[in-house]
């Protein structure tokens, strides 16, 4: 079966097995403020029953889901690791906690209705039932509409928790029943200090910093980054590359050759990293040249017309034609067509356009 709820010595080892994540006794800095909501929610007694948040790449946030459903049980309400529920949590060993993960299992309809009915089953402990949906995005429309049944009607002090990858693949009907958590910006501060723990030698804040910025300051690829500087030098040289292209000092044939044959996924999803930060740095500079342009028209009592920055005469509007190019060829990545072409003819066009 597709429920996993924590191993009891009495379970039947075929129908149930245990999470598969491990709950962690300390949390992520990233995390924090996203669990200080959640704490105070419960403070004041004010906690809806169903929480969505959307899942980033190299944040771990699969692990954000259970400290949510740590602090639904904790006695202190704020994941103490001290409370036998806390214990019991981070054994793995909860019997009030559900699991189901739809990014690694197959579940369906089935799975979610089986769900529901142990939700509605009396607790073995006095305390909410909670049930942690993993991937909850990738649910079938079938399951999907059997799990909005249960957050219409949802049990008493019961809590859901759900995560998804794509906000836009949830029917509307659920999002408009969920409290919807916006995962706070990086401390930077609280970000250099995890990562020094992290790390045997010690890296000045000027190193991390450069490092970060190749991966968007995602912190557990930072981290990474970290420890094999040759894959940051790498990834700095990748990085040079694309903005060589970019800018037309090099053809989409000669980009396509440095394409990773083993993850081209991954360096695809890179590509379209490298054009969203160069995106948001245009946009910003539009906003800053338009207000002063905007003034100086104001006072010669002249009329406004917005003004697009460039890099290297490449408009912002070609920059969002190749980032929509660069999606289609992921997309195309897990397909039987040949890559590598499509990757030159795209590109080639792009160049030729833009």
């Amino acid at each position: 079966m597709g429920v996993a709820l924590h191993t009891r010595p009495h379970d039947n080892p075929t129908q149930y097995r245990s999470q598969t994540k491990n709950t962690m006794n300390n949390t992520y800095p990233w995390h924090s403020a996203t669990l200080k909501h959640i704490e105070s929610q419960l403070h004041d007694n004010r906690q809806p029953h169903a929480t969505l948040f959307r899942l980033r790449a190299d944040y771990d946030d699969e692990q954000l889901g259970w400290e949510i459903a740590k602090r639904l049980l904790c006695d202190q309400q704020t994941g103490c690791n001290a409370c036998k529920h806390c214990r019991l949590m981070n054994e793995n060993a909860h019997t009030n906690a559900l699991f189901l993960d739809v990014i690694n299992d197959k579940v369906g309809i089935d799975q979610v209705r089986e769900l529901e009915q142990q939700m509605w089953q009396t607790a073995l402990f006095d305390k909410p039932k909670v049930a942690y949906i993993q991937g909850m995005d990738l649910l079938s429309l079938g399951a999907q509409n059997a799990l909005l049944k249960t957050l219409e009607e949802p049990p008493e002090n019961a809590f859901f928790v759900l995560s998804v990858s794509n906000i836009s693949r949830v029917l509307p009907t659920i999002m408009s029943r969920v409290q919807r958590l916006h995962h706070a910006k990086v401390d930077q501060d609280s970000l250099y200090h995890w990562l020094q723990k992290q790390l045997n030698n010690p890296v000045t804040e000027a190193a991390i910093a450069r490092t970060a910025k190749l991966v968007d300051d995602a912190p557990l690829r930072t981290l990474a980054l970290l420890k094999m500087p040759e894959l940051g030098q790498k990834l700095q040289q990748e990085k040079a590359q694309f903005a060589d292209f970019i800018s037309k000092k090099i053809s989409a044939s000669t980009l396509t050759s440095s394409l990773d044959k083993d993850e081209p996924q991954a360096q695809l999803q890179r590509y379209c990293r490298y054009t969203e930060s160069l995106i948001h740095v245009l946009f910003q500079k539009s906003i800053s040249d338009n207000s002063e342009l905007g003034n100086k028209r104001a006072d010669n009592r002249q009329g406004n017309s917005v003004q697009y920055a460039t890099w290297n005469g490449v408009s912002l509007r070609a920059l969002y034609r190749l980032h929509d190019s660069l999606t289609d060829l992921r997309r195309l990545a897990d397909s039987n067509v040949n890559l590598t072409l499509q990757f030159t003819t795209s590109l080639t066009e792009w160049q030729h356009e833009r």
